[in-house]
């Protein structure tokens, strides 16, 4: 009989309308994931619904959001991509893809020890999503089998990106920054509360000796043993524990959990790199050697200390006063503590019960050489004075007796608080958020106008670079809007006068392009205006570009007379001329030429009118009869009626001097100024 689905009060439920909440898959201290259905694009999703308390927190759901946007950037293969973000009353969440399949802690406990092979290819892919997210500003802080996913299709996906901040955050206790798993977290997150992409490193290395070995590095009976020994002894190397592990390996885990951050790997890639060389330069043999079965002593029933560092009560049964006996002792042993300036050797003054009670004892740091331990990656790493000093602090406060107030005034008012402000000058604004929330610092901006920094640039910030604040303490950015500028007034139909006087109360210059003729703006008042790119606005003393009218354009009448009508008419009116035209007779001028025009010579504007006379050549009259006549008489009389006369003689024995014939016969109407040819004979 199959198990039936585990389901919760929001099972059913559908968020912001689109969401169906389905079954429960897991459920964690801040939230519970749900198999989900995506309504709108009608696909599977993953739902992780934050527990309603978070909702109260105006500061977590802001960083909720903040992260969510930054990691739904964040697109890689192997990393659980995030979809969407949203609030739906008092559930916060988050719509993510789903993942088929299980996570490398299911895997760990299902076959114990991975082979080498398997451990470098998981690490592999967990390394190239780190340096993905890493290039985009983004540091996980939570890196651990149970936020690595392995799909049914044998992916490697990371989970998580950017929520232990967020989550962290929300806590009122002051070791909220201290948000990797005990087990997983890095000795500088003990310390100082300084989380970077070496954290995430040390984290993966941590999980990777996890799969080679098939437990934990460190055990003790509560977690805080377990961030004990992260912060003073070295990790052993795999070997000891795992024959199989070759040394190759052994170097890779021993520099990713350098105690010192500098003595890690530079950045994700460096390690990548050296994870892609162990897989193209080991063995099939060694990489698919058969892990042996763990020793007695690795399969004892080990707690894992999968508790928060925030969660830890160091003052309930197995805390801080549950240390081993003697371990308080030598732990200040190895961080040089001593009483009193005359022994050289530690001693420390009162009886060991008023010690176990917590009386105050006054300590100071001695040089002191640590344990010699073995390091495959090079010489042994000793902490640096500043960690001794912050790891002494730490030690005090787990070992005094004062509980869980101890890590609380270490993370806010003690050392674990301090921030220092980055430089944020010349940053983008997207870039400084970013350093800034890398430092658990809250940004406030506020704009500024500025002829030299770019706008979206960062001008400066308060406190200044290198300032030592605490936690979540705002940081205000002025942030460049570029230079200050001003709304270009619109001059167009105003005189220059008028205009320059306008421009310069608005900050702007006029400067005079060429001038036009306008037929409707009058002489010396602005056409148009331009700007550089057409800008609306101008910086001061921003140059504004007009076009001043010289009035109506003049056109030049020209003569048109003797020209065809055709030809007349195109002419004046191509000139912006209206054209009205008159026929007449002409015994001078051709059909269809134009006889006289008006304002020959003269200056009109486009739109007034030049009258034209065409030529409809001579009037047809009838042609006198002359034949008989003497040709002086019948040239008279022709000429009379308005012809022109041509004579040909015709030679006669004897000669006449009579008309003897006529080129057109008298009575028929011709055109006045036709010749008309008489014969004489």
């Amino acid at each position: 009989m199959s198990a039936q689905p585990m389901t919760t009060s929001d099972t059913g439920v559908l968020l912001d309308g689109r969401y169906r909440v389905g079954e429960l898959i897991a459920r964690g201290g801040m939230a519970s994931v749900h198999r989900g259905h995506d309504e709108r694009l009608d696909r599977p999703v993953a739902l992780k619904i934050m527990h309603p308390h978070l909702a109260d927190d105006e500061g977590f759901r802001r960083r909720f959001g903040q992260e969510a946007r930054s990691v739904a950037r964040l697109a890689h293969r192997h990393v659980v991509g995030v979809f969407d973000q949203g609030e739906d009353g008092d559930r916060i969440y988050l719509a993510m893809e789903l993942v088929e399949g299980g996570t490398l802690r299911g895997r760990i406990a299902e076959t114990g020890r991975l082979s080498v092979r398997e451990a470098l290819e998981v690490t592999r892919a967990v390394l190239e999503a780190l340096a993905a997210a890493h290039d985009a500003g983004i540091v996980h802080r939570d890196i651990k089998p149970e936020n690595i996913l392995l799909s049914s299709t044998g992916e490697v996906k990371v989970a998580d990106f950017g929520l232990a901040r967020v989550i962290g955050a929300a806590h009122s206790s002051a070791t909220s920054t201290m948000m990797g798993t005990v087990a997983y977290v890095s000795p500088e997150v003990i310390t100082r509360g300084a989380c970077d992409e070496r954290s995430d490193l040390y984290s993966l290395g941590v999980v990777l000796y996890e799969m080679l070995v098939g437990s934990q590095p460190y055990v003790g009976d509560a977690p805080v043993h377990i961030a004990f020994q992260h912060v003073h002894e070295d990790i052993p190397a795999p070997s000891l524990r795992a024959p199989h592990v070759p040394s190759g390996v052994d170097s890779l885990v021993t520099w990713c959990c350098a105690r010192v951050p500098g003595s890690r790997p530079a950045s994700a890639r460096a390690a990548l790199a050296s994870v892609q060389d162990l897989q193209r330069t080991l063995s099939a043999a060694v990489l698919d050697a058969a892990p042996l079965e763990r020793a007695a002593s690795d399969t004892q029933d080990v707690p894992r200390l999968t508790a928060r560092l925030e969660d830890v009560d160091l003052t309930a049964e197995g805390g801080a006063r549950a240390f081993p006996e003697g371990l308080a002792r030598r732990a200040a042993d190895s961080l040089g503590l001593e009483d009193g300036p005359a022994d050289p050797e530690r001693t420390v003054s009162g009886d060991e019960e008023a010690r176990d009670e917590g009386d105050a004892q006054e300590l100071r740091l001695r040089p002191r050489r640590l344990p010699r331990g073995r390091h495959l990656s090079g010489p042994l790493h000793r902490p640096a004075p500043g960690m001794r000093a912050a790891a002494a602090l730490a030690v005090l406060a787990l070992t005094a007796g004062s509980g869980w107030s101890a890590w609380a005034w270490y993370g806010t008012a003690g050392p674990g608080g301090d921030r220092t402000v980055p430089v944020l000058e010349g940053e983008q604004l997207a870039a400084a958020e970013a350093a800034l929330a890398g430092e658990d610092l809250d940004t406030r901006t506020s704009e500024q106008f500025s002829d030299t920094v770019p706008a979206g640039t960062v001008i400066s910030a308060t406190p200044g670079p290198g300032t030592v604040v605490k936690r979540d303490t705002a940081v205000t950015i002025i942030v460049s809007t570029g230079p200050q500028t001003y709304p270009v007034p619109d001059v167009v139909g105003k005189d220059v006068a008028a205009a320059t006087s306008l421009l310069e109360g608005a900050n702007l210059q006029l400067v005079e392009g060429e001038p036009a003729y306008s037929e409707e703006v009058p002489e010396g008042a602005i056409i148009s205006q331009t700007t550089p790119g057409d800008a609306e606005a101008l910086p001061a003393g921003g140059a504004v570009t007009v076009t001043v009218s010289q009035g109506r354009e003049p056109i030049l009448v020209e003569d048109q007379r003797g020209r065809g009508y055709d030809t007349a008419t195109a002419n004046l009116e191509g000139a912006g001329l209206v054209v009205t035209t008159s026929w007449e007779y002409s015994t001078t001028v051709p059909h269809g030429a134009i006889i006289s025009q008006t304002s020959i010579g003269h200056t009109l504007h486009r739109g007034d009118t030049v009258a034209l006379v065409i030529s409809k050549g001579g009037q047809r009259v009838p042609v006198p009869e002359v034949t008989g006549r003497s040709a002086a008489d019948a040239t008279a009389a022709l000429k009379a009626a308005g012809f022109e006369v041509a004579v040909q003689e015709q030679p006669a024995t004897p000669p006449t001097g009579l008309v003897t014939g006529q080129s057109v016969p008298g009575g028929t109407p011709t055109p006045q100024g036709r010749t008309i040819t008489i014969t004489v004979s």
